[in-house]
């Protein structure tokens, strides 16, 4: 697999659409500085999921889009597209190309696309797993970005070796997996509130299903009732319309004779009607044929002269043509002297053809015999220019060793000064660290005492917040049992005042109450103050009194009567207080433990002497009371029929005191809510300080083991670079003792060099003379050639000139033939033509003759037509006079028939009943409640019995079996969630057992290699990599060590510039020998590099180019002749980027023929 082409158009600089074809091997895009190279880098970076704005060296992502110049607009669109070969099905796609494509608009709408299919950023991040390819990987190296493998963190240096390793979709898998098993969780903990719900709401409807069966009893026994009433009523109301249906017969029998009547005349009229059809229908089919007729005239004399006007144009056509005719005989006639004509000046072309080739060819030989002796002055210059290339590959080696060696000088002084430098440098970092440590120590205890004081403010403030929830929970309880209640209290509420509407007398009762009247002081039950334990003894002593309506005298009494005959409802009974006398006589009871009814009531001054003549010889005696002439008592569980004289006034108080409970939990629940997001607000606050003391106080351990390590290392750091002084100076004085005799050498090969040059100069002259014959000799031979050339173009002029001759007189010839053909078609057309306008002629005289006697009979017809008209009339009128005589026999009937239908629509009403609330058909109700025996009393009962119990959830019992049903499922669910949990758990320790292994041996090979090329980059030295925590493999981190040849083992940020570039291309080239990327770009990666360094790496790039495609760019000339493939990016016009390449391999291979080429000729 490698990258085939990039695509790019509107991208930063790239204004016009550029295509970069890349083939395997090594690519360099070379160019000044500011032209756009790097745009190349940030487009690919871009185009595989590059999200980050900064990354690409821009303000914002809108800013790719080419933002225009001076000369041009801005664009509308930045599009990038990269076309891999994918035959090796590296790519998890079954195409062997795979074109990956990235927009953006102006709109900042962004679209991706695999193959021109549309698709996600997360398909083409996907895509590219585990490849190198991607924004985390180590296929693209940005300007500066090599150091920066360096300069990373252990935990972010993972990622490299994650994506070597072919982790990174194990990472994401188990990221995924994570994620689905937090919603798990969130799913449990969700059912299990649901459940809790459900559970209570079993409880609750288990006693409301119990009502719901109670009631549906009575329901059914008062439904037997009720249906074998309706029965009943419906049998009596088909006796009568029988009744009615007997006296219906006369009348529809007097009906039947005038209908017959009627019908007679319909028909009669009806005949005469279909004989008016008939004949209004033939005056039609006359007057179409008239019309038919009239049309075929005008179409016969139509196509009369259209047909003279068709021989015309016929003749026209025929004298043309025989014009043509004689034209064409003239042009054959003058065709044959030009042909002979043509035919001689070809024969005397070719005749001369034979010397000038002659001439040529003597011409060639001259030029062979000069090129041979060129041969033989190059053969004896090659042979002196060998002995001069030795010479002066000696001189190069001895000048190259005498660089090498006064390199090596300076660096070794250079070298000195630098160690005996950092030996000062080390001291004062020593005192630095140790300065550090302290005050690190320092911050360390201010941060432990400070965590520890907002943990117990933090521990605090979650138990108050807990209680808080802890009373919210409890209120929206109660709120919503008070509700329940108030809601029950309601219905019953209506239920009562329904159920009071069917009874006169609290109707009456109400009516008066809110009528208005003077002098009312309202009910005797609302006037009177009595304990919940008397109640049902006042009630009983007091009787039909007790809903009495107490007024000031009789007039206040009649006025209120009539408001209610007025009202047309109602009735009431009244207490009149101007008219009550004084008690009345004592009880003959003497009981020792009998109380006054009296003493258990309390009421105004005003009523005292009513109520004392009322009740004055009423006692209570046990459960029992006892006037003067009667006594009552039983159990003392009493259920009323009428409930709505007691119940209604204590359902409003516990309505009014369910509402006003629960503004006072409203209130309250108001106050709790804003101190419970008070504390919770503290309580994220305080965790958040917390985290951050926390992330402080880690930080800080850290900056300690950091600068407690950095202290160790700089003392081992002292000593080594103590030791490399001392070998360093040593190593200078062997250096210039060795740079004096190289410099003796290089003299003595100068002076042999000379001689062979001198020979040369000699040597050249002889060929300048040769290459000037040569030359006089070539522009000889092209003179001739070109003699031989334009005779032979105008040999071939003419023999065309007589092929298209003799083609034009076959064509006349054939233009002959044509027109004969032609005349003799136009001749038999006027035959045709002139036979067709004397048919139409003669059938023209046939329809004028058939037009006239067709108008005559429609005359005839029109009269009889008239008369039919005026019969039809007639008849109608009598047929209206029989007609009005029905309609008075319709109206007799209808008043009977109306009588019948009412009857009808009380039993179809009652049927409806039936069918509506009970379901039943009449057959059904009569067979199965027919014979039911109806008790009013009972059924009465049974409708305040059932009205008694308010509202019932009839519903109950199925909502009730629903919510088992769904407690049940979420116990399954749970079950399904809880398997699923373990699966998932298992899934994640089955990824991590894999993360574990595929990195611990990627880790491992790269660490072998990474040793292997620094040393190669290095000639020598030793590194090493280091897990951070190689206990934990999922998280461990990655450290690099380095020991460069001639230094002790010093901190990665101690090493030079060249050093850092160096240990981090061993480092990525590693990770080639693991898991080589299809192809890898680097920006500048050489730039920190001396020709040395260069040279090495050039030929690491050299020796992997085999696995990996290199796209590099650079300014170094030794890296630009190691590629394949030369793109030079230029800024003709300014701030847009142009591209132009140069293929090398193909630019060799042309240089090496062409020098073949010579060499034949010479020979």
């Amino acid at each position: 697999m490698y990258l085939k082409a990039i695509e790019i158009y509107g991208f930063k600089s790239f204004a016009n659409k550029v295509k970069l074809p890349l083939k395997p091997g090594i690519t360099c895009i070379v160019g000044p500085n500011g032209c756009g190279k790097s745009n190349v880098v940030d487009s690919l970076k871009w185009c595989i999921g590059e999200m980050s704005w900064k990354s690409l060296r821009l303000p914002s992502m809108m800013d790719v889009v080419f933002a225009g110049t001076a000369k041009r607009q801005q664009l509308n669109m930045a599009e990038v597209a990269m076309t891999f070969d994918n035959e090796s099905r590296k790519l998890p796609l079954d195409f062997s190309e795979v074109t990956v494509t990235r927009k953006i608009y102006r709109s900042e709408e962004s679209e991706y696309f695999i193959n021109k299919v549309q698709c996600r950023l997360k398909d083409i991040r996907e895509m590219f797993l585990d490849t190198g390819i991607g924004t985390d990987g180590y296929a693209i190296i940005d300007q500066g970005e090599v150091e920066y493998v360096l300069s990373a963190s252990p935990e972010e240096r993972r990622e490299l070796f994650e994506e070597a390793a072919g982790v990174s979709k194990y990472k994401a898998k188990r990221e995924e997996a994570l994620r689905r098993l937090e919603k798990v969780d969130a799913d449990l903990a969700r059912l299990a509130d649901a459940a809790a719900l459900i559970d209570e709401q079993i409880k609750k409807l288990d006693t409301e299903a119990k009502r719901a069966r109670t009631q549906q009893k009575y329901k059914e026994e008062l439904t037997s009732a009720e249906v074998s009433m309706l029965v009943k009523e419906i049998s009596g109301f088909n006796f009568e319309a029988e009744k009615e249906n007997a006296a219906l017969e006369p009348v529809q029998k007097e009906l039947a004779e005038t209908a017959a009547a009627i019908t007679a005349l319909e028909g009669e009229l009806a005949a005469m009607n279909l004989t008016l059809t008939q004949r209004q229908e033939e005056e039609r089919v006359l007057n179409e044929a008239i019309a038919a007729i009239k049309f075929e005239k005008v179409r016969l004399e139509g196509t009369i002269v259209h047909n003279g006007e068709l021989s015309a144009e016929v003749a026209d056509r025929s004298r043309a043509l025989e014009a043509s005719a004689k034209r064409n005989e003239e042009a054959i006639a003058g065709s044959a002297p030009r042909i002979e004509e043509a035919k001689a000046a070809l024969t005397n072309s070719e005749a001369g053809l034979g010397a000038l080739k002659n001439d040529y060819e003597s011409g060639l030989a001259e030029l062979a015999k000069i090129d041979q002796e060129m041969s033989v002055a190059d053969a004896s210059a090659a042979a002196i220019d060998k002995d001069i290339t030795a010479a002066l590959q000696s001189e190069m080696e001895l000048s190259g060793e005498i660089a090498s060696t006064g390199s090596s000088i300076g660096h070794h002084k250079e070298n000195i000064f630098s160690l005996k430098k950092d030996l000062e440098g080390l001291n004062a970092r020593r005192a630095e660290i140790e300065a550090r440590i302290s005050a690190i120590r320092a911050r360390l205890a201010e941060g432990e005492a400070a965590l520890n004081s907002e943990k117990t403010r933090l521990t605090e403030t979650v138990n108050a917040r807990d209680g808080f929830s802890v009373r919210m929970g409890e209120i929206d309880k109660r709120l919503s049992g008070l509700n329940a209640e108030k809601t029950g209290a309601r219905g019953r509420l209506e239920a009562i005042l329904a159920q009071g509407e069917k009874d006169s007398y609290w109707v009456g009762i109400n009516s008066v109450l809110n009528s208005g009247v003077s002098g009312i002081r309202g009910t005797l039950r609302h006037l009177l103050t009595v304990k919940k334990e008397d109640r049902l003894a006042v009630d009983e002593a007091l009787g039909r009194f007790m809903d009495a309506v107490v007024c000031d005298n009789s007039g206040c009494a009649q006025e209120a009567i009539t408001y209610l005959k007025h009202l047309g409802k109602g009735r009431c009974r009244f207490i009149l207080l101007d008219r009550v006398g004084a008690a009345g006589a004592p009880s003959a009871w003497e009981l020792p433990n009998a109380v006054k009814i009296m003493e258990k009531i309390s009421c105004a001054p005003e009523y005292e002497s009513a109520i004392n003549y009322l009740l004055g010889g009423v006692y209570a005696y046990g459960g029992s009371v006892m006037g003067s002439f009667w006594v009552s008592g039983g159990v003392e569980e009493v259920t009323s029929n009428e409930p709505y004289w007691e119940e209604e006034g204590e359902l409003k108080e516990k309505i009014h005191g369910y509402e006003e409970e629960e503004a006072r939990l409203a209130a309250e629940r108001i106050e709790v809510a804003a101190k419970l997001a008070e504390t919770s607000t503290l309580a994220a606050a305080l965790e958040e300080k917390i985290n951050a003391l926390n992330l402080d106080f880690h930080r800080a351990q850290v900056e300690l083991e950091n600068a407690e390590s950095e202290g160790g290392i700089n003392s081992q750091n002292m000593d080594f670079t103590a030791a490399e002084t001392a070998k360093a100076e040593s190593t200078l004085a062997e250096s210039e003792n060795r740079l004096s005799g190289l410099s003796a050498r290089l003299e003595e090969a100068r002076k042999a060099s000379e001689g062979k040059k001198t020979e040369m100069a000699a040597l050249a002259d002889r060929k300048g003379a040769l290459h000037a014959a040569h030359s006089k000799a070539n522009e000889d031979i092209g003179a001739r050639k070109a003699n031989l050339d334009n005779h032979q173009t105008n040999l071939e002029l003419r023999k065309e000139e007589a092929v298209r001759l003799e083609a034009e007189l076959a064509t006349r010839y054939a233009e002959r033939e044509h027109s004969a053909i032609r005349l003799k078609e136009l001749a038999g057309r006027a035959v045709q033509l002139a036979a067709e306008s004397s048919e139409a002629q003669k059938r023209l005289m046939e329809v004028m003759s058939e037009l006239a006697e067709k108008e005559i009979l429609e005359k005839q017809m029109s009269g009889d037509l008239y008369a039919l008209r005026n019969d039809y009339s007639r008849l109608n009128i009598n047929l209206n006079d029989s007609k009005e005589l029905s309609s008075e026999g319709e109206k007799k009937r209808y008043g009977i028939e109306l009588k019948i239908n009412t009857l009808k629509t009380r039993i179809e009403d009652l049927t409806k009943r039936l069918n509506e609330e009970w379901n039943l058909c009449l057959e059904d109700a009569r067979e199965k409640f027919g014979a039911v025996e109806v008790d009013a009393e009972r059924v009465k009962f049974l409708r305040k019995r059932l009205e008694s119990m308010g509202a019932v959830n009839m519903t109950a019992p199925e909502e009730y079996d629903a919510l088992i049903n769904r407690f049940n499922f979420m116990n399954s669910q749970v079950e399904d969630l809880n398997k699923a949990k373990a699966d998932l758990r298992s899934a994640i320790a089955k990824i991590n057992e894999t993360t574990r292994e595929n990195f611990k041996l990627t880790f491992d090979k790269v660490q072998v290699h990474f040793k292997q090329i620094y040393g190669l980059l290095f000639n020598g030295g030793e590194a090493n990599l280091i897990l951070t925590q190689p206990e934990n493999i999922l998280e461990t981190g990655v450290e690099i060590l380095a020991h460069p040849p001639g230094k002790k083992l010093v901190s990665i940020s101690q090493l030079s510039g060249g050093e850092k570039a160096l240990t981090a291309l061993a480092l990525l080239f590693s990770f080639f020998c693991v898991n080589p990327s299809p192809f890898c770009v680097m920006d500048e990666a050489d730039a920190p590099l001396d020709e040395a360094n260069v040279e090495r790496f050039v030929r690491l790039l050299r020796e992997f180019s085999g696995s990996t495609q290199f796209i590099v760019i650079t300014h170094n000339k030794r890296t630009m002749e190691a590629a394949d493939v030369l793109y030079g990016v230029t800024m003709e016009e300014m701030g847009v980027s142009k591209l132009i390449s140069v293929d090398l391999r193909k630019a060799s291979a042309m240089t090496e023929n062409t020098g073949k080429v010579k060499a034949q000729v010479g020979a």
